[in-house]
Parts: C-alpha cells; sequence; structure tokens
C-alpha cells in the first residue's frame, strides 16, 4: 500500500512538471500571446485555473491524508464506526465550490463582454479593414481600402486595430483563428461576422482553420504577418504591381476546391466582390457572381 501510495505522488509530480514544460514551449501558441485580445484571453484562463486549484489542491491534500491515515498507517483508534456525518464538513464541501463557481461565472461574465469579437479595440491609431473569405481549401483576404487582395496571407501593420469582416464560399462554413492573436469566430456562407485583433509588434503567426471541413483541412493554413507600418505600405505597393487581378473570372476559378497553399498577390479586386459573395446565398435565385 505504501508504494502505490508513493507511486501516485510521484506520477502526479511528474504530470505537473510534463505539463510545464510542455506549455513553456513556443509551439504551445495559446500561452505565447502576441496580440491584446489573446493577452487578455489567456488571462481569464489563467484566472479561472487558479480559482479552481482554490478546491483542488485542498481536496488532494485530504485524499492523501485519509489515505495515509485511515489506510497505511490502519490505525483503528482513529476510526469511529459510530459517525454519520458532520455540519462542518458538509458547509465546506458544498459552500466552497459554490463560492469558486460564483466567482468564475463573475469574472468569466466580464471577460466575455470585453472580448467580444464584434467590439472594436480602442487605439489612436485608424482602424484597418480586411474582408476574408474561407474556401475549401485557402483563405482570401480582401483589402477594400487599398483595393488589394493575398491568397494564404494576412498582412497587417503592428499596433494598429485590425477590423475583420467573415465570410465563406464554396464551403457551408469554416472556423477562423490565429492563436496568438485572437479567439477563433466562425465564418458562414451568407453571413458576414466580425473579428477585432492587433498585434502588439513585428512578427509571424500562424493562421489556421478549426472547422473540419474535408481532404484538404490540415492544408487549410495561412501566414499572418505583422510589420511596421513602413513595411505594410512597401507590401501594398508590391501587391499592387502584381500581375494577378482579381476579376469575376479569375474568383470563379479561385473558388473551385483545390488543396492550394502558396501565395498569391492580387493587384486589382472586383467591385463589391465581398458584399456579392454574401449575397449571392442570400438571393440563390438571382445570381451575383
Amino acid at each position: 500500500m505504501k508504494t502505490k501510495f508513493f507511486l501516485g505522488i510521484i506520477a502526479i509530480i511528474v504530470a505537473v512538471i510534463g505539463i510545464v514544460f510542455v506549455l513553456s514551449s513556443e509551439n504551445a501558441l495559446v500561452v505565447h500571446p502576441k496580440g491584446i485580445i489573446a493577452n487578455k484571453e489567456l488571462e481569464l484562463i489563467i484566472t479561472n485555473i487558479l480559482l479552481m486549484l482554490v478546491i483542488i489542491i485542498p481536496t488532494y491534500i485530504l485524499l492523501f491524508t485519509i489515505v495515509w491515515k485511515y489506510c497505511i498507517k490502519n490505525n483503528p483508534s482513529n476510526h469511529d464506526p459510530h459517525y454519520t456525518s458532520s455540519s462542518k464538513i458538509q458547509l465546506m464541501m458544498w459552500g466552497l465550490p459554490t463560492l469558486i463557481v460564483i466567482a468564475m461565472a463573475i469574472v468569466t461574465w466580464k471577460a466575455t463582454h470585453d472580448l467580444n469579437p464584434y467590439k472594436p479595440i480602442e487605439s489612436d491609431e485608424k482602424p484597418l479593414t480586411i474582408q476574408v473569405i474561407a474556401m475549401d481549401w485557402k483563405w482570401l483576404f480582401i483589402y477594400p481600402e487599398q483595393g488589394i487582395a493575398s491568397l494564404n496571407e494576412l498582412h497587417i501593420p503592428e499596433r494598429t486595430p485590425i477590423h475583420l469582416q467573415l465570410t465563406a464560399d464554396g464551403s457551408p462554413m469554416n472556423s477562423f483563428w490565429i492563436p496568438q492573436l485572437s479567439g477563433q469566430i466562425y465564418s458562414m456562407t451568407g453571413m458576414s461576422t466580425q473579428l477585432h485583433i492587433m498585434a502588439n509588434g513585428p512578427g509571424e503567426y500562424v493562421g489556421k482553420a478549426v472547422e473540419i471541413n474535408g481532404e484538404g483541412y490540415a492544408d487549410m493554413t495561412f501566414l499572418a504577418k505583422s510589420t511596421t507600418i513602413d513595411e505594410f505600405n512597401q507590401w501594398i505597393s508590391k501587391a499592387k504591381n502584381s500581375s494577378h487581378p482579381l476579376t469575376e473570372e479569375a474568383y470563379k476559378e479561385l473558388v473551385k476546391h483545390s488543396i492550394n497553399k502558396s501565395i498569391i498577390l492580387f493587384s486589382e479586386v472586383e467591385k463589391d466582390l465581398y458584399p456579392k459573395v454574401v449575397h449571392q446565398y442570400m438571393y440563390p435565385t438571382q445570381p451575383v457572381l
């Protein structure tokens, strides 16, 4: 019994060390945020974990104490056969978890409203609007103010609020996620959802689809790149000099199912392309593309 007891303690210690080791890796993207929204989301996760540990740690301490006292030591003088219940223990068992759940509910309720994906980020910088279309199996990013677009590359300026408008075409729905910058938001045909993000500084981040949608799902990733304002303007100029205009015909070819991880820049974009894509599913008998 003693051997099993100590092996159990060692197993818990090893598990805790393993979790810490895994989370310390840069591959654990969620715990290495690079944007204001992702930072706040991580703070919420940590707060709720700490609140839960208020219950979990004492519970494990009591568990091992009882096992040691009544099983390993096996001291019959400590056993009361007429014992039934204790008001103090019942109050602790039900009262403390209730208080913790109330505290978690208040914290989560407030954070949920603060992190509403439709809520603009407060900043002195002018927001940049980018329209996102999820296809099978690629992402199209349209910059309406700049008149350009990019395939599988989201290029944004650092410390600038980004207003994303998202929909889907050729796929019923998908879910957009940049773990180090934001939470995930669904993009759906016939609908336009919103997401606000902002990068704290220059960097390259992994963007991905997190809605399983067929054979190309694993390859439906994109590069999210944050740069200085000057570098962003240089990228805009590079896109405008591209030999690929995004005409109506080019878009119809692009929306066909294909597994395509390459990055393509488009120098021009069909007028009102994004609303046309949304409306074609709202009024299916009236083709708009």
